[in-house]
């Protein structure tokens, strides 16, 4: 019992609290930077040099994700750099790019070993976590549909998958 104590002393003496501004905006910066490095690499993939001297037309109309502006000024950039018109009418272009999305979003884990944070009853604060060790993954994932039309009939269709990740580990209290 006599040794008990002077741990017990001992831990709440080494024990500390940090906090991190997360974000006060729908999305973090950090889950931002994954998501459009997810559909940079996903273009990245992307050959144009098939469809180089074409005048091309962005059919954006089947694209749902919930930060799909980056998406489609990335793809813009992507067409725009082997030259090729982007015209603003179907009608006028020699072919279609029809681009969907089979997936954009965040994944997050993380695991601990140590003691999680716990309430105080009748508190609106709790007791800091203490991590002997600890992981946190973060992905940014994106699967584009792209199908190219020439004259309504479809001349190509591919996905294109994209991946970015973050990984954070801490032993002792301390990012490793």
């Amino acid at each position: 019992m006599r040794f008990i104590i002077p741990w017990i002393l001992v831990l709440f003496t080494l024990s500390g609290c940090t906090s991190r501004m997360i974000s006060h905006t729908s999305r973090t910066a950090i889950e931002q930077l994954l998501l459009s490095t997810a559909v940079d690499k996903a273009l990245s993939k992307l050959q144009l040099i098939d469809f180089a001297n074409n005048k091309i037309y962005l059919d954006f109309s089947n694209l749902q994700a919930y930060d799909s502006e980056y998406i489609k000024s990335a793809i813009r950039a992507k067409v725009a750099e082997s030259c090729t018109a982007i015209l603003e009418k179907p009608e006028d272009a020699d072919l279609v790019f029809e681009i969907s999305s089979g997936g954009f979003g965040n994944e997050y884990k993380d695991t601990l070993f140590g003691i999680p944070a716990l309430p105080v009853p009748g508190s609106p604060m709790s007791l800091p976590e203490l991590a002997l060790w600890k992981t946190v993954e973060q992905d940014g994932i994106i699967k584009l549909l792209i199908t190219v039309y020439q004259d309504k009939k479809v001349i190509s269709s591919n996905h294109y998958y994209g991946k970015a990740e973050r990984d954070e580990r801490f032993l002792l209290w301390m990012r490793s």
